[in-house]
Protein backbone atom coordinates (compact mmCIF):
# COMPACT_ATOMS: atom_id res chain seq x y z
CA UNK A 1 0.00 0.00 0.00
CA UNK A 2 2.86 2.37 1.15
CA UNK A 3 4.30 2.00 -2.70
CA UNK A 4 0.80 2.14 -4.88
CA UNK A 5 0.41 5.41 -2.15
CA UNK A 6 3.81 6.99 -3.31
CA UNK A 7 3.63 6.08 -6.71
CA UNK A 8 0.29 7.60 -6.93
CA UNK A 9 1.51 10.82 -5.12
CA UNK A 10 4.45 11.05 -7.90
CA UNK A 11 2.01 10.81 -10.62
CA UNK A 12 -0.33 13.95 -9.18
CA UNK A 13 2.65 15.81 -9.48
CA UNK A 14 1.49 16.22 -13.30
CA UNK A 15 -0.83 19.20 -12.10
CA UNK A 16 2.59 21.21 -11.35
CA UNK A 17 3.13 23.72 -14.54
CA UNK A 18 6.29 25.28 -12.74
CA UNK A 19 9.39 26.71 -14.60
CA UNK A 20 11.29 22.62 -14.70
CA UNK A 21 7.82 21.83 -16.92
CA UNK A 22 8.37 24.50 -19.62
CA UNK A 23 12.39 23.87 -19.20
CA UNK A 24 11.88 19.83 -19.97
CA UNK A 25 9.44 20.74 -22.91
CA UNK A 26 11.96 23.31 -24.15
CA UNK A 27 15.05 20.58 -24.37
CA UNK A 28 13.00 18.14 -25.75
CA UNK A 29 11.89 20.30 -28.89
CA UNK A 30 15.37 21.57 -29.28
CA UNK A 31 17.93 18.92 -29.16
CA UNK A 32 15.39 15.78 -29.24
CA UNK A 33 14.61 12.95 -27.36
CA UNK A 34 17.69 11.84 -25.30
CA UNK A 35 17.95 15.75 -24.41
CA UNK A 36 14.76 15.48 -22.73
CA UNK A 37 15.50 12.14 -21.03
CA UNK A 38 18.87 13.72 -19.90
CA UNK A 39 16.58 16.65 -18.62
CA UNK A 40 14.10 14.47 -16.87
CA UNK A 41 16.72 12.33 -14.43
CA UNK A 42 18.45 15.82 -13.76
CA UNK A 43 14.64 16.41 -12.31
CA UNK A 44 14.30 13.23 -10.65
CA UNK A 45 17.75 13.73 -9.04
CA UNK A 46 17.35 16.85 -7.51
CA UNK A 47 14.13 15.40 -5.83
CA UNK A 48 16.35 12.73 -4.35
CA UNK A 49 18.88 15.16 -3.42
CA UNK A 50 15.99 17.02 -1.41
CA UNK A 51 14.60 13.86 -0.08
CA UNK A 52 18.35 12.99 1.39
CA UNK A 53 19.17 16.51 2.58
CA UNK A 54 15.73 16.97 4.06
CA UNK A 55 15.44 13.40 5.68
CA UNK A 56 19.32 13.80 7.22
CA UNK A 57 18.75 17.52 9.21
CA UNK A 58 18.31 19.95 7.08
CA UNK A 59 14.58 20.97 7.50
CA UNK A 60 15.53 23.67 9.98
CA UNK A 61 17.86 25.13 7.49
CA UNK A 62 15.24 25.50 5.00
CA UNK A 63 12.71 26.76 7.03
CA UNK A 64 15.03 29.71 8.23
CA UNK A 65 13.88 32.75 6.72
CA UNK A 66 17.32 34.25 5.77
CA UNK A 67 18.34 30.83 3.95
CA UNK A 68 15.30 31.13 2.23
CA UNK A 69 15.84 34.71 0.99
CA UNK A 70 18.91 33.54 -0.21
CA UNK A 71 17.94 30.51 -1.74
CA UNK A 72 14.75 32.82 -3.60
CA UNK A 73 17.51 35.19 -4.85
CA UNK A 74 19.85 33.12 -6.69
CA UNK A 75 16.92 30.70 -7.86
CA UNK A 76 15.33 33.77 -9.54
CA UNK A 77 17.84 35.01 -11.19
CA UNK A 78 18.94 31.56 -12.63
CA UNK A 79 14.98 31.48 -13.97
CA UNK A 80 14.96 35.28 -15.33
CA UNK A 81 18.86 34.32 -17.50
CA UNK A 82 17.10 31.41 -18.89
CA UNK A 83 13.28 33.32 -19.25
CA UNK A 84 15.97 36.33 -21.26
CA UNK A 85 17.57 33.44 -23.27
CA UNK A 86 14.63 32.01 -24.49
CA UNK A 87 13.47 34.95 -25.96
CA UNK A 88 16.66 36.89 -27.29
CA UNK A 89 18.67 33.86 -28.48
CA UNK A 90 16.16 31.21 -29.45
CA UNK A 91 17.93 28.00 -31.11
CA UNK A 92 16.66 25.05 -33.20
CA UNK A 93 18.84 22.01 -33.76
CA UNK A 94 17.96 20.85 -36.72
CA UNK A 95 16.25 16.87 -36.92
CA UNK A 96 18.82 15.62 -39.55
CA UNK A 97 21.77 16.99 -37.24
CA UNK A 98 20.72 15.99 -33.86
CA UNK A 99 22.71 12.66 -33.39
CA UNK A 100 25.79 14.70 -35.03
CA UNK A 101 25.58 17.40 -32.60
CA UNK A 102 24.64 15.63 -29.30
CA UNK A 103 27.58 14.11 -27.08
CA UNK A 104 28.36 12.83 -23.64
CA UNK A 105 28.78 16.29 -22.86
CA UNK A 106 25.88 17.18 -24.14
CA UNK A 107 23.96 14.65 -22.05
CA UNK A 108 25.66 15.73 -18.60
CA UNK A 109 24.93 19.18 -19.14
CA UNK A 110 21.26 19.30 -20.10
CA UNK A 111 21.42 16.63 -16.67
CA UNK A 112 22.88 19.57 -14.67
CA UNK A 113 20.45 21.57 -16.27
CA UNK A 114 17.70 19.85 -15.07
CA UNK A 115 19.23 19.01 -11.75
CA UNK A 116 20.10 22.68 -11.15
CA UNK A 117 16.45 24.33 -12.36
CA UNK A 118 14.92 22.06 -10.14
CA UNK A 119 17.21 22.02 -6.98
CA UNK A 120 17.54 25.73 -7.20
CA UNK A 121 13.52 26.45 -6.54
CA UNK A 122 12.91 27.01 -2.95
CA UNK A 123 9.46 25.68 -3.38
CA UNK A 124 10.50 22.10 -4.32
CA UNK A 125 12.19 21.86 -0.81
CA UNK A 126 9.00 23.23 0.33
CA UNK A 127 6.55 20.45 -0.87
CA UNK A 128 9.18 17.43 -0.34
CA UNK A 129 9.48 18.66 3.34
CA UNK A 130 5.36 18.44 3.46
CA UNK A 131 5.73 14.58 1.73
CA UNK A 132 8.08 14.03 4.07
CA UNK A 133 5.80 14.63 7.17
CA UNK A 134 3.39 13.02 5.52
CA UNK A 135 5.65 10.19 5.35
CA UNK A 136 6.65 10.45 9.01
CA UNK A 137 3.16 10.68 9.95
CA UNK A 138 2.14 7.23 8.26
CA UNK A 139 5.15 4.83 7.62
CA UNK A 140 7.77 6.38 11.11
CA UNK A 141 9.91 3.91 11.90
CA UNK A 142 8.91 1.58 9.38
CA UNK A 143 10.78 0.47 5.83
CA UNK A 144 7.47 1.16 4.30
CA UNK A 145 8.75 5.01 4.90
CA UNK A 146 11.66 4.59 2.25
CA UNK A 147 8.91 2.45 0.08
CA UNK A 148 6.59 5.43 0.21
CA UNK A 149 9.45 7.93 -1.15
CA UNK A 150 11.35 5.96 -3.28
CA UNK A 151 7.69 5.28 -5.15
CA UNK A 152 6.85 9.18 -5.01
CA UNK A 153 10.19 9.44 -6.88
CA UNK A 154 9.24 6.80 -9.71
CA UNK A 155 6.15 8.29 -10.20
CA UNK A 156 7.31 11.52 -10.91
CA UNK A 157 9.84 9.66 -13.19
CA UNK A 158 7.11 8.05 -14.67
CA UNK A 159 5.16 11.76 -15.52
CA UNK A 160 8.38 13.50 -17.16
CA UNK A 161 8.91 10.57 -19.42
CA UNK A 162 5.65 11.25 -20.57
CA UNK A 163 6.27 14.60 -21.25
CA UNK A 164 9.59 13.97 -23.05
CA UNK A 165 7.24 11.46 -25.22
CA UNK A 166 4.38 14.02 -25.86
CA UNK A 167 6.65 17.31 -26.68
CA UNK A 168 9.45 14.60 -28.90
CA UNK A 169 6.03 13.77 -30.58
CA UNK A 170 4.69 17.50 -31.31
CA UNK A 171 8.28 18.52 -32.40
CA UNK A 172 7.77 16.29 -36.00
CA UNK A 173 4.71 18.35 -36.40
CA UNK A 174 5.86 21.59 -35.88
CA UNK A 175 8.30 23.53 -38.12
CA UNK A 176 11.23 26.01 -36.76
CA UNK A 177 9.14 29.41 -36.96
CA UNK A 178 6.44 27.88 -34.60
CA UNK A 179 9.16 26.21 -31.76
CA UNK A 180 10.69 29.87 -31.83
CA UNK A 181 7.34 31.00 -30.61
CA UNK A 182 6.98 28.47 -28.74
CA UNK A 183 10.00 29.24 -26.86
CA UNK A 184 9.96 32.90 -26.58
CA UNK A 185 6.63 31.95 -24.60
CA UNK A 186 8.59 29.46 -22.50
CA UNK A 187 10.86 32.34 -21.77
CA UNK A 188 7.74 34.37 -20.72
CA UNK A 189 6.72 32.14 -18.35
CA UNK A 190 10.20 31.68 -16.89
CA UNK A 191 10.70 35.66 -16.37
CA UNK A 192 7.03 35.56 -14.65
CA UNK A 193 8.57 32.40 -12.81
CA UNK A 194 11.70 33.91 -11.85
CA UNK A 195 10.22 37.31 -10.92
CA UNK A 196 7.78 35.59 -8.58
CA UNK A 197 10.14 33.83 -7.16
CA UNK A 198 12.01 37.23 -6.28
CA UNK A 199 8.69 38.92 -5.27
CA UNK A 200 8.50 35.94 -2.63
CA UNK A 201 11.72 36.11 -1.36
CA UNK A 202 11.59 39.72 -0.40
CA UNK A 203 8.33 39.82 0.64
CA UNK A 204 8.66 37.31 2.97
CA UNK A 205 12.58 37.91 4.43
Amino acid sequence: MAILNGYLLGLSFIIFLGPVFFYLLKCTLDAGFWSGVSVALGIVFADFSCIIICSFGAIPFFKNAQNQFLLGIFGGLILLFLGLKFIFKPKILPQSTEKLKLSKRNYVSYFTQGFLINFINPFVFVVWIGIIGIAETQYSGSINFFFFLGAALIGILTIEFLKVVLAHRLKTILNPIYLIKIYRVFGIILIISGIWVLFYAFTNQ
